[in-house]
């Protein structure tokens, strides 16, 4: 078994790697709606590794959008020598007024 080497924004193309998880995340955030009440779940499978770098950007682009956001849970399991990623997402609408 190989040693365990940590995915960076180097080792992967960024650009494209970023815009394929904000249009998964905004395509059902269109779909299903956002609340500030309880979380929207939104699973996707991909091959794309884990790159915190790149989910730290994601998760400050919804949060720009007066969003919560949850920094993704996810499983990696080989199918055929491939390895597949399955990453939740939970996110919700920010409280927009105070209570006082």
């Amino acid at each position: 078994m190989g040693e365990y080497k940590k995915i960076t924004k180097e080792d992967i193309n960024f650009p494209n790697y970023c815009l394929f998880f904000i249009e998964k995340i905004q395509e059902a955030i269109d779909i299903n709606g956002i609340t500030c009440e309880e979380f929207l779940s939104i699973d996707i499978d991909t091959l794309y590794p884990y790159c915190s770098e790149a989910f730290d950007l994601i998760v400050k682009t919804f949060e720009k959008k007066n969003m919560v956001v949850m920094t993704p849970t996810y499983k990696m399991e080989k199918e055929d020598g491939v390895r597949h990623y399955h990453y939740k997402w939970k996110l919700k609408k920010a409280v927009d007024d105070l209570p006082f």
